[in-house]
């Protein structure tokens, strides 16, 4: 087995994040998943102070769910005047950061991923979003739903034109619902000692 490089997971959340992450624990690689908006909020001061992006947050090997939402987690919101933060699309700095790293672009079908975000804690996290991107125009449901289409499509095709020209071999898209475990384990073999290779579907959308 090689050095192990860097990995980090660039889909969006509601993606199969939790289950990424589990599946990297499963398979002893040292993974961190969110912290409560604390991981992407790092990435964000980093970029922002011109530090490599994993300045302070070095101790692991696999990155997911890279996303602060203004005003979560509700109730004890670490990140009311914070920025919204979608780390997942800053793949480009951190390739030029971690040049030998791999990435995987989670993924489904857009349209279920649309309905798993507005229901995501009942309704919260859709709200939370509307009100981070107010001052953007983006004023009722129907706009919400528009702007992430937009994203959707914008971030997939610029993470494939940018991989297939920089770096087509440390890229693995992954259809959480149509992709086989095969071919997440025969991606990440070669640097990591795979034993479980089931990849569990955690908080699977009904």
């Amino acid at each position: 087995m090689s050095s192990t490089p860097r990995l980090f997971l660039i889909g969006f959340n509601k993606c199969g994040t939790t289950s990424f992450h589990d599946y990297f624990k499963a398979n002893k690689i040292s993974s961190v998943h969110w912290r409560a908006n604390t991981l992407a909020l790092a990435l964000h001061k980093n970029k922002t102070e011109g530090l490599p992006l994993l300045t302070g947050i070095e101790q692991w090997s696999a990155y997911t769910d890279m996303i602060c939402i203004p005003g979560s987690p509700w109730g004890a919101s670490n990140s009311t005047n914070a920025p919204l933060i979608e780390g997942c699309r800053w793949f480009k700095a951190l390739h030029r950061g971690y040049p030998d790293a791999l990435f995987i672009l989670n993924t489904r079908d857009p349209f279920h991923w649309l309905r798993s975000r507005l229901k995501h804690d009942k309704g919260k996290f859709a709200e939370a979003y509307l009100k981070a991107l107010a001052p953007q125009g983006v004023r009722n449901r129907r706009q919400l739903k528009q702007r992430w289409l937009h994203d959707w499509y914008e971030h997939h095709a610029e993470v494939m034109t940018y991989f297939q020209t920089h770096a087509p071999t440390q890229l693995l898209v992954f259809h959480i619902s149509e992709s086989s475990e095969r071919q997440l384990n025969r991606f990440l073999m070669p640097h990591f000692d795979i034993e479980a290779g089931h990849f569990p579907h955690h908080h699977k959308s009904a």
